[in-house]
């Protein structure tokens, strides 16, 4: 469960590491949830350090149960940046995405991932 404040890494090309929270209300976010970070750490590429962006969050340490009773459970919180349309500013997407994004319409994002489960 992503909260404001929590540290996410970024699992796409677009340049940033390590991004912060930024999400100014109380309740808690999990996968497929867009929310607001700052880019604490980036390297070279499209996004740079400081800069406000959206985000959709693909892995989360605390487990995600789904519908037909399974949970998945992952060893880092991650997040890929998405542009002004809604759409991932990189053009790769490292890491695992779940195919419960489909239900959000980030299809973008899914064809972009290596690995989906």
């Amino acid at each position: 469960m992503i909260g404001s404040g929590s540290t996410l890494q970024v699992s796409d090309n677009s340049g940033a590491k390590i991004v912060q929270c930024i999400q100014p209300s109380g309740k808690s976010y999990t996968i497929g949830d867009v929310i607001t970070v700052a880019v604490k750490t980036a390297g070279k590429g499209k996004v740079a350090a400081g800069s406000v962006q959206k985000a959709v969050v693909v892995e989360t340490k605390k487990e995600f149960k789904r519908k037909d009773g399974s949970q998945l459970r992952f060893d880092r919180n991650s997040c890929v940046l998405l542009g002004t349309k809604g759409l991932p500013i990189g053009s790769r997407v490292l890491g695992f995405v779940t195919h419960e994004l489909r239900a959000r319409q980030m299809m973008k994002v899914l064809s972009l991932a290596a690995r989906v489960l």
